[in-house]
């Protein structure tokens, strides 16, 4: 028998309450959640997003809650699923990465449930805040592990999403931990998946286990909460890190220590796009002043190694799109990662110019290395610039302001500016408002 941190889990959880929890944790909690909302507006509108939803819609399930960025009504569990799905198919879910222990934790597997739990129970805006803080510490401590020789980048997934649930629906310690035992074994993510809407099911599964585990532990249905055995049989106790994952539990909130997504694509990706940004803008430099954008990377870049990118999807995790795009428009958006951008003429010779080289002795695990892009002018100049973490990381924090120009960035055209800064405005407020008040314009009239 491992170290039985699933009870000190569902301790921390049954026990907090808003006001334990540190008014920074609070407001960077906002701060995820007006990303995540951008996130599933933006994603609504991608082709996978509207095909999900269209299926969904077909089904005529009972009308019980309103979908971000839906337009309709369905039951509890695909509103939850569907929101997850969204958040994703935008490529713009936040991350940790451990930086001792690698572990990804994705804010977009707790926020989504969450949200459909509160619209279900109209649930205060304050009630709607503890359940998130809650769901996303127990969500991104759980996943502080080393999988990457398993292939998969997040395992369990769901232990999150099910606290983040089950403190939602209000459930007490019996039935919390029904809720973390059924919720353990989910799906877990895998690198084979990347470029595909596999990735985007993937992590919406883990919301849709967890919501499913906090329902069914509602109604007396149980599981066994050992989350310490669980990993232990799964990584092996040599990858363990058992204590770390409780260590100041409540006191340190690590769901603080989530990195900020500024672009639609891979995050891998970010730290060169903040550097070609950055190089763009001190020499002032365009497209057509550069004869080469060289990306210096390890053996995990080859992920998003893709001159020659097919569809939306493969498109998101393209080096040679990205980095063209952001010396071209100095930004990298929505627009950006469409069919049509991958059919543009003008973006496919773009893309000709950046090339990737491949150092095969750096790490293969993520952000351990120091990025390193180099860009060679025609005119016989050359600019480097390496980093180690993207603007965003919690190092590098983005201000109120910097939160409030991603959000209008993604739901441009989605939402009016009018609701784009109301709703901004109930988000960073959302104390003040009642779920009912957020979703009734976020739902698109849903």
């Amino acid at each position: 028998m491992e170290k039985d941190i699933g009870k000190e889990f569902i301790e921390f959880a049954v026990k907090t309450r808003y006001e334990d929890i540190p008014q920074e944790t609070l407001q960077f909690t906002k701060y995820l959640t007006l990303k995540t909302v951008s996130g599933m507006l933006a994603g609504s509108e991608k082709p996978a997003g509207k095909k999900m939803a269209g299926m969904i819609k077909d089904q005529k399930l009972p009308q019980e809650v309103r979908v971000v960025g839906g337009g309709f009504k369905t039951s509890l569990w695909e509103a939850g699923f569907l929101q997850a799905f969204f958040a994703h198919a935008s490529e713009l879910e936040d991350d940790r990465f451990d930086e001792h222990e690698f572990g990804v934790s994705w804010d977009i597997t707790v926020i989504p449930p969450v949200f459909a739990v509160a619209d279900k129970l109209n649930l205060s805006g304050k009630a709607l805040l503890e359940a998130l803080a809650v769901g996303l510490e127990v969500h991104t401590r759980s996943c502080t592990f080393h999988a990457q020789n398993l292939g998969l980048m997040v395992m369990p997934g769901a232990v999150g999403p099910a606290i983040g649930a089950a403190k939602a629906l209000g459930l007490g310690a019996k039935e919390m931990a029904g809720a973390l035992g059924l919720g353990l074994s989910g799906v877990p993510l895998s690198v084979l998946s990347f470029g595909t809407e596999a990735h985007f099911f993937e992590s919406a599964l883990m919301s849709l286990q967890g919501l499913m585990a906090a329902e069914m532990a509602k109604a007396g249905l149980k599981g066994n909460p050992d989350l310490g055995t669980y990993l232990s049989l799964h990584l092996g106790k040599e990858k363990s890190v058992l204590q770390k994952m409780v260590d100041d539990l409540g006191k340190r909130w690590v769901l603080r220590e989530i990195w900020i997504k500024k672009y639609p694509a891979c995050f891998l990706m970010h730290p060169q796009i903040d550097s070609i940004i950055e190089l763009k803008k001190e020499h002032n430099l365009t497209l057509d002043d550069v004869e080469v954008i060289e990306i210096h990377g390890g053996p995990l870049d080859t992920n998003c190694n893709r001159p020659d990118p097919k569809d939306e999807n493969d498109i998101q995790f393209s080096f040679q799109n990205a980095l063209s795009v952001a010396m071209l428009d100095g930004d990298v958006g929505l627009s950006h990662i469409t069919m049509e951008a991958v059919d543009d003429p003008v973006l496919k010779e773009a893309r000709k110019k950046v090339a990737f080289i491949l150092h095969p002795e750096l790490s293969s695990e993520i952000f351990k290395e120091k990025t390193k892009v180099v860009v060679k002018t025609k005119d016989g100049k050359s600019f480097t610039r390496e980093r180690q973490y993207p603007l965003g990381h919690p190092t590098l924090p983005l201000t109120t302001e910097q939160f409030k120009g991603l959000y209008s960035k993604f739901t441009k055209g989605i939402l009016s500016e009018s609701d784009m800064s109301k709703t901004a405005d109930m988000i960073l407020n959302l104390e003040k408002y009642s779920t009912h008040d957020l979703m009734n314009i976020i739902s698109l009239g849903g």
